[in-house]
């Protein structure tokens, strides 16, 4: 029997040869062309394969199956990423090899991307809040230089998330969990894919916590969607929407008598006890246009806005602030041989521009509570702005069939001011509000060179070696002492994935070298001792790390079902190099080990259940390295149903069973006393239960 080829026509009609209209005499088969900036997961793990070093890839499915408060909780057991969320809520510490260990206000060091374009601001912040793993189809992690793939010369690198569309996504699907501490998010969203070329999706979802802590509540409301068309001729174009408001109380740091509940939450009083943030609202508008040109080349072109107000409230002073970002980035890709060997040449630039304003008011309100001056007046405004803009090109090469050579390289060059204009001073310090008016421009290289070795068929090794050049945030680059530097770092990386008949793995090695990290620099008295801490550069720092990752199926012949372990893994050896306050003590904040392991058994009938373990080592608050936050270990246990069509699944899961105190995440500073309000508490004890239904 002969086979004949068959085509399908604009709208996906299967028809019996490229120029019939007369469709073929077939079962029904669905066609799907594939998206450029939102393949199939499958396809993007193979692309991920042909990356010189340590990434990775996270589909929903990894999480659907029990709740996810927010994206650390979907990022959890990923080696190398350190994400934890204080009693609940959805902002979290993020951090990427060490990675914007003390950022002093949302996320820095780490690209968050979606379908390539940023959800950053101009200055390289981020609020993990504006990222749903929900309105994710995967995640794709991109450490350290990987990330150049994107522009990204970072230290931590990148995290892109792959959009649903009305093509990955047809249907309506709802999803409702609840649970403990007042626990309650919902979801709907929907794709629908139509026959002229149009294909849109759309998502709406509403949380409320109250958290497990005191001050950690937080309400968010949140849209979703795009909208694709298909012109023809390979080209492509996608607008999206994002449209966020957030009310968030922001948790104070305890003792750690308190933490271990030895004192009480007044014992001392917390210094900012109803702090919290609003969010009213935060709009992202994107569009993307894809061109398939010639020979497999493609080409990007992308443009974004983001619109931002937030209220600071329950602190010194109420702060009103807004921000405009807006950007634009181009992206190729060409595909060649070179004298009979495979060439792939990635390109790339962007230039991002962002604005701000923000004014305090009174009344002025010390530590504890006391007001110093109880007018509304207003004390000063302030202006920022940031201006970033990239260059880059990274090739890869085959010297081989099972050997490649990757080179790149990305030029950056970043402008960043702020000015403040004092209205007025509090009662009793005249001078506490100062006219400024500052900025100062960064221009830096990264070069990167690697090694891919496809050692057998299921298995590679590879090696790189990269700089990477990380200009400080709007926030950071002006301090009491002048300006601050731009972060530089020398990373050298070495590892393996593959898979065996017992298990799969990924493991890496890495080594940075850092110049002028950006972090909290002691504050001398005025006879030497440490008094506090500033917003600065530490001189030099070196980063030694693990990365380790295996997981495996058991399907014995009594044994009903499959039977999947995993076990992720993280070392760090973190430490300032030579410096003259804190000599080679450990950075703070993150834990020299952390890492999660479980078991889950899914019988043929749908069910499943198991637990899993969090486990962190003892991680230090400040550079003095003379208070700890203890380590500890989290039991948690997961049960639920998935039908076999896929169209609905149940599922409950318990947190903390042991009802452990303990620290997620510490307040960073220089030199800390044992009666130091520094720890943010973890989750206690809680239970969890959800739905998920496809109509």
């Amino acid at each position: 029997m002969v086979s004949t080829p068959l085509y399908a026509d604009e709208s996906g009609q299967v028809v019996s040869d490229a120029g019939s209209a007369t469709p073929a005499l077939l079962s029904p088969i669905i066609v799907f062309s594939a998206d450029p900036l939102s393949p199939p997961s499958e396809t993007a793990k193979q692309e991920l394969r042909l990356w010189p070093g340590n990434v990775g890839l996270i589909t929903e499915d990894e999480y659907a199956d029990r709740p996810a408060l927010g994206l650390g909780d979907a990022l959890a057991g990923t080696p190398g990423v350190f994400t934890q969320s204080a009693a609940g809520p959805q902002s979290a510490k993020l951090s990427i090899r060490g990675s914007g260990l003390t950022s002093p206000l949302g996320v820095r060091g780490i690209a968050l991307l979606r379908d390539g374009l940023p959800l950053n601001q101009a200055d390289g912040t981020v609020d993990l809040a504006y990222a749903d793993p929900f309105n994710a189809r995967y995640l794709e992690i991109y450490r350290g230089s990987n990330a150049l793939r994107y522009g990204a010369a970072t230290l931590g690198g990148a995290i892109n998330i792959v959009s649903p569309t009305g093509h990955s996504h047809p249907g309506l699907e709802t999803r409702l969990q609840g649970g403990s501490y007042g626990y309650v998010q919902a979801q709907a969203r929907a794709g629908q894919v139509f026959d002229n070329g149009l294909d849109a999706f759309a998502s709406i979802s509403r949380f409320h916590a109250d958290g497990s802590a005191a001050n950690s509540g937080q309400d968010a409301s949140r849209f979703y969607g795009n909208l694709g068309y298909r012109f023809g001729g390979g080209s492509q174009g996608r607008f999206h929407v994002d449209i966020m408001d957030m009310e968030q109380d922001v948790t104070f740091p305890l003792t750690l008598a308190q933490l271990r509940g030895e004192a009480g939450p007044d014992t001392p009083p917390p210094s900012w006890p109803d702090r919290r943030a609003r969010t009213h609202p935060h709009v992202r508008l994107a569009y993307q246009h894809t061109l398939d040109l010639w020979s497999g080349d493609t080409a990007n072109l992308g443009a974004y806005y983001i619109d931002t107000t937030l209220d600071l409230l329950g602190t010194v002073v109420p702060i009103y602030y807004r921000t405009r970002d807006y950007g634009v980035a181009l992206r190729g890709e060409l595909l060649r041989d070179l004298g009979g060997h495979a060439n792939r040449l990635t390109w790339g630039a962007s230039l991002a521009q962002g604005h701000s304003n923000s004014q305090t008011y009174g009344p002025f309100v010390l530590p504890g509570g006391s007001i110093l001056d109880p007018s509304p007046q207003q004390y000063e405004a302030i202006t920022s702005s940031a201006q970033t803009a990239q260059f880059y090109l990274e090739n890869t090469y085959s010297l081989t069939p099972t050997l490649s050579l990757t080179a790149a390289m990305q030029a950056v060059t970043a402008l960043r001011r702020r000015g403040i204009t004092a209205l007025r001073n509090p009662q009793g310090l005249p001078s506490y509000f100062k006219d400024l008016d500052h900025g100062r421009r960064y221009n830096g290289f990264s070069p990167k060179l690697g090694l891919l070795w496809q050692a057998s068929a299921d298995a590679q090794i590879y090696a790189n070696l990269s700089r990477s050049f990380e200009p400080p945030t709007a926030l950071q680059f002006y301090n009491s002492q002048g300006t601050t530097e731009a972060q530089k770092a020398i990373t050298l990386e070495a590892g393996s994935r593959g898979s065996s008949r017992l298990f799969d793995w990924e493991a890496a090695f890495f080594y940075s070298r850092v110049k002028d990290e950006l972090l909290n620099v002691p504050k001398p008295g005025p006879t030497g001792e440490t008094i506090g801490y500033q917003g600065g550069n530490i001189p030099d720092t070196k980063r030694l790390g693990l990365e380790l990752r295996l997981h495996g199926d058991i399907s014995a012949e009594r044994l009903a079902g499959t039977m999947r372990w995993e076990l992720s893994y993280t070392w760090n050896r973190f430490r300032h190099a030579g410096d003259t306050a804190f000599g080679h003590n450990r950075l703070p904040v993150i834990p020299q080990h952390y890492g999660r392991a479980g078991v889950t058994y899914r019988h043929p009938s749908g069910v499943y259940f198991g637990p899993d373990l969090e486990f962190a080592s003892s991680s230090y608050v400040d550079q003095a390295n003379t208070l700890r936050a203890p380590g500890y270990g989290v039991l948690n246990f997961t049960v639920g149903y998935a039908h076999a069509s896929g169209r609905y699944r149940v599922f409950v899961n318990a947190r903390n069973l042991a009802d452990k105190r303990y620290a997620t995440s510490v307040e960073s500073m220089a030199r800390a006393g044992a009666d130091a309000a520094a720890f943010y508490p973890g989750m206690r004890r809680s239970i969890f239960a959800g739905a998920e239904i496809l109509w």
